[in-house]
């Protein structure tokens, strides 16, 4: 009597998920969505203390019977379709999608970053299947793949990012105004602020999670994204609203880690300029033709401000040339002839 044969590839896929499950069950409820959904497998919930917190992420499961690592032991998985990363970006824009890599020999699993941003830059519209890469995890790979895990459920999403992105594009000279300002007048002048509240909002976007390393105060750490804590501990040390004096050092702190951020922001989104041209042309354009400070030392910020207009010069006269060439798809490589023996 014959029975239905198990495929290889069913068997595979069954024990990768099975090591997955297995390893990161703690994190909460998993779950499958293979039968559901193209590209993605699983969709996990978050239970922090026995309660539900509604946090999700969503992942895609890649295995291998041995994977194979670089040098530096970074493991990628090829063989991505385009079609693929398309549906990644566009279900990833709003809700965050991870990778995980599992090795069948060793049973050992590795994490991705945020898959939208590597996804970005390997779309170019050819017909080429791309590769996506996993952190080097060592010998904590459990560790990692949880601690990752737990930091994309709370991350911004790619649509925060580039809400965020394109408001301190926008206020970047205000943002800079502040900073000068607040060492150049009086120590009791208030700042502006609305112009602050700005940079708060883009920084608890652009700047999570390391916004919170920059403090060395504990309470700083906690509330340093609220207006009304930085008024607060201002006038308590009985200064009018939030002055010079007492915004000097927060300036200080977020402006060059703004300023850091926008640049290596901007090498993602030119890196990924076919997506963007056809996804959002507007925001592509606003990251290409805004120049950045090159320094994010605090004196070169404000004499990089004080002459704003002339620092700033856009290159608007080539960015929708720009636009319009990252809109063409890659030209396929024109394989050469094989020689007659």
């Amino acid at each position: 009597m014959d029975f239905p044969k198990r495929t290889k590839q069913q068997k595979s896929e069954a024990h990768s998920y099975a090591i997955l499950l297995y390893k990161l069950r703690a994190l909460g409820i998993f779950r499958n969505l293979t039968e559901n959904d193209y590209g993605i497998d699983f969709e996990l919930e978050l239970v922090i203390d026995d309660q539900v917190t509604a946090r999700v992420v969503k992942i895609q499961v890649k295995s291998a019977e041995s994977l194979k690592l670089r040098e530096d032991k970074t493991p990628s998985v090829g063989g991505i379709k385009q079609t693929t990363l398309n549906y990644w970006c566009e279900l990833s824009y709003r809700t965050n999608v991870i990778a995980y890599a599992v090795d069948l020999a060793s049973e050992k699993i590795y994490v991705s970053r945020h898959l939208f941003w590597q996804a970005t830059r390997a779309i170019d519209g050819s017909n080429s299947s791309k590769s996506i890469e996993f952190i080097a995890a060592g010998d904590n790979g459990d560790t990692t793949a949880k601690a990752v895990t737990l930091l994309c459920a709370f991350a911004p999403s790619a649509a925060d990012h580039v809400y965020a992105h394109t408001l301190a594009l926008r206020r970047l000279k205000d943002f800079l105004e502040l900073l000068g300002d607040a060492h150049q007048y009086d120590a009791g002048t208030e700042i502006d602020g609305s112009h602050f509240r700005d940079l708060l909002e883009a920084c608890r976007i652009l700047l999570w999670p390391q916004g919170n390393t920059i403090w060395t105060n504990e309470k700083d750490r906690r509330y340093w994204t609220s207006f009304d804590y930085w008024v607060q501990k201002s006038e308590a040390e009985g200064w009018d609203g939030l002055s010079c004096y007492a915004a000097r050092p927060i300036l200080s702190k977020l402006v060059p880690a703004l300023i850091r951020t926008l640049r290596t922001y901007k090498e993602s989104v030119l890196a990924g300029k076919y997506y963007w041209a056809h996804r959002n042309p507007q925001f592509l354009t606003l990251v290409y033709e805004t120049v950045l400070p090159e320094s994010d030392d605090k004196n070169s910020l404000i004499e990089w401000g004080n002459r704003y207009e002339q620092n700033s010069r856009t290159r608007a006269h080539s960015a929708s040339y720009f636009v319009q060439m990252a809109r063409e798809p890659k030209p396929k490589k024109v394989r050469k002839p094989r020689k007659k023996r």
